[in-house]
């Protein structure tokens, strides 16, 4: 799936930062880790940036490029890889929601800590970039 129209790049110039906009020349949402491999190997070629997205949710202008560049959206990739009760670890792809990992271990009767006030927006993959947390994150079950 590839954007490239102004108007579709227009929504992937921003996120929740105030006063900070800038528009990427494309943004591409690969499906699978091959496609993200492909898609960073031809950037890398052509020393295009890339910035990786979720849902934008973050303060920080961290899903925003500085000029033009490649968005990778991460939102066809949201499902859960792996869960390992005995270790207790769970492999995801970087564009699962938080609130569906919390729901997913709470029924595997755990608890996932972290919870930023976005966490029925904001995925995993933008909660590990931008270091979310939340007071929930401080509580020691």
């Amino acid at each position: 799936n590839v954007k490239h129209s102004t108007a579709q790049l227009l929504a992937y110039s921003y996120d929740a930062t105030a006063n900070f906009q800038a528009l990427p020349e494309i943004v591409v949402s690969p499906r699978n880790t091959e496609e993200v491999c492909q898609i960073v190997k031809i950037c890398n070629e052509y020393k295009i940036p890339i910035v990786p997205r979720g849902s934008g949710s973050n303060l920080a202008a961290g899903t925003v490029p500085n000029q033009g560049g490649v968005v990778i959206l991460f939102n066809n990739m949201n499902q859960i890889i792996e869960f390992d009760r005995e270790n207790l670890t769970i492999t995801v792809q970087p564009g699962m929601i938080t609130a569906d990992i919390c729901h997913f271990v709470e029924k595997e009767n755990l608890f996932y800590p972290p919870d930023p006030s976005s966490m029925k927006i904001s995925t995993i993959g933008g909660n590990i970039s931008e270091n979310s947390g939340g007071l929930r994150g401080l509580n020691k079950r």
